[in-house]
């Protein structure tokens, strides 16, 4: 094993090498250990009892930087089991899981002290108030010095309490961290370094509810205008076909295999990979549900735009609806659990069968609406064809934008790990699934439809779920990532829909040019027999 040279001296070379190395990495671990509240004395005791001074006799034969650690993890190790012995904090209440973005909170602090054991040379007690994140909240205190003789209390155990105000500023779980240190009438804390003791309170913050009005807006004039858009599609779908694809259902069963299959493991890998090395499990979780998620109604209408083959996507979304109250609960069970952790272990993931159901009716009763039109009103459903395509696109620049303005308030928790990932799933999804029908060699249009289909999750059914499963902040946190996927999901659809256009306006200029050449001879044609009918009218007749 290579050395450090800083404990490289001729005082270190007697006695094992081996030994003396893993002891001097054991020192520098339990310096920063008896730091953080003597953990390593409680959990390896006996390891610790090399600091004893039964030991101290193997000093001599060390290394003087070994006797200068030794010497100052003893005094550190001392001094702060003294302070946690004769200072401890509570909280009133003990935690707080319900501050609101924008209002204020307070809190009572219980310091308790013990004269009998708290040193005579210090007359007062320092404390302060440190959020461990102070972008989530702020926290100040109306008082932060103590005198020892104000407590309230009998005999040795005296009591100080004072408020703190905490002000909630961004939606996240923090804590409140309270330092408190015993100083003298003329030395400072500064001075006192090592005599302090710490205790934390968790903070969570949740939405503040004024700010979800516009929330509310949102996702209702979105349920109208696709209900009108799902009316619009009705009238251009043919019955017929749709059950001539149940009848051969070559493109669903590879939709179902690209939807319920690749997408959760595509999830899970990225989900793996990036965000849980990093700690966000709340993050992976919510690409994972997004992930096991069906079809979005979306996917119609981007199938619609880019002239895919729009029968097969309305019976691939209705399938993978039906499918998901079987699928999801599944992969929930099978791979969902590895991302609760951090959760209480009362958690149950529970799939919104209700709203699941609820997403069907909606998606299905504006189609038949529409088939029923285009049957009864053969005119009705022409007129709503020529607006089909642009109220469409209507729809879906209002999704993005006010979509995007909507949900502001995630811009501010999202990183890059979340933006990677919220960008690897949709895109992913597009490829894989267009390269799978591809390979099992489907026509064009369905190629298109499945590929959108893989893509376009339904990120409403995704953030219900966990809605339904956790409380705030928690639903809130989780539910950031199937917002990045939906924000991050028509971006190479828009760039295909603007590739398709220009092909597509292409090739009308281009037949247009080949036509209007074959137009005058048509006309000069025409001309000619016109003129030759006329001369033998008005030629003489033989008797």
């Amino acid at each position: 094993m290579v050395r450090s040279p800083f404990f490289h001296s001729a005082s270190c070379r007697q006695g094992s090498k081996k030994d003396e190395t893993e002891e001097t990495f054991f020192f520098l671990e339990a310096a920063v250990a008896v730091l953080y509240g003597n953990a390593l004395k409680e959990e390896h005791p006996k390891r610790m009892a090399l600091f004893s001074v039964t030991n101290m006799g193997r000093l001599g034969k060390s290394c003087p930087m070994l006797l200068l650690i030794r010497l100052l993890i003893q005094f550190v190790s001392s001094t702060a089991s003294s302070v946690q012995s004769y200072v401890s904090i509570t909280y009133e209440p003990s935690v707080v899981h319900d501050l609101v973005e924008d209002h204020n909170k307070t809190v009572l602090i219980n310091i308790n002290l013990n004269r009998r054991l708290y040193p005579n040379n210090y007359s007062k007690l320092h404390f302060e108030l440190l959020p461990l994140h102070p972008d989530f909240f702020e926290a100040d205190s109306y008082a932060n010095e103590l005198e020892v003789d104000e407590g309230q209390g009998n005999g040795d155990l005296i009591t100080y309490k004072t408020t703190a105000n905490l002000y909630g500023k961004m939606l996240g779980k923090s804590a409140l961290q309270v330092v408190v240190q015993p100083i003298q009438e003329v030395a400072r804390a500064e001075n006192e370094f090592m005599q302090m003791s710490t205790s934390k309170m968790d903070v969570w913050v949740i939405r503040n509810p004024d700010k979800q009005y516009g929330t509310k807006v949102f996702v209702v004039t979105l349920i109208i205008l696709i209900t009108i858009a799902n009316v619009l599609m009705g009238c251009e779908l043919d019955m017929n076909v749709i059950w001539e694809t149940l009848r051969k259902p070559v493109a669903p069963a590879i939709g179902f295999f690209t939807q319920f299959f690749l997408m959760p493991m595509i999830s899970y890998v990225i989900a793996s990979c990036i965000l849980v090395p990093r700690g966000l499990n709340s993050y992976a979780l919510g690409l994972f549900v997004c992930g096991c998620a069906p079809a979005g109604g979306a996917s119609n209408f981007w199938t619609l735009l880019l002239d895919g083959n729009a029968h097969l996507s309305v019976t691939m979304t209705f399938l993978s609806m039906i499918a998901s109250l079987v699928m999801m609960p599944l992969w929930m069970n099978l791979l969902g659990y590895k991302f609760l952790k951090g959760y209480s272990e009362d958690v149950v993931m529970r799939v919104p069968y209700t709203k699941i159901v609820m997403g069907l009716v909606a998606f299905i009763v504006p189609l038949l609406i529409g088939v029923l039109i285009a049957r009864k009103r053969p005119g009705w459903a022409a007129n709503a064809r020529r607006i089909l395509r642009p109220f469409v696109i209507f729809v879906l620049v209002f999704v993005i934008v006010f979509g995007t303005f909507s949900n502001l308030y995630m811009f501010e928790l999202m990183n890059w790990p979340a933006l990677i990932s919220g960008l690897l799933l949709p895109w992913c999804g597009f490829m894989f699934g267009c390269f799978t029908a591809i390979f099992l060699r489907q026509k064009p249009e369905d190629v298109t439809a499945i590929a959108i289909e893989t893509g376009v999750q339904n990120t409403g059914i995704a953030i219900m779920l966990l809605k339904f499963s956790f409380a705030e902040p928690d639903a809130d946190i989780s539910s950031l990532l199937p917002v990045i996927v939906a924000c991050f999901t028509p971006g190479p659809l828009l760039v295909g829909f603007a590739v398709h256009s220009v092909i597509k306006w292409t090739k009308k200029r281009a037949n247009s040019i080949v036509q209007d050449p074959e137009k005058p001879l048509e006309n000069s044609v025409q001309g000619e027999s016109h003129v030759q009918l006329i001369q033998s009218n008005e030629s003489p007749g033989l008797d």
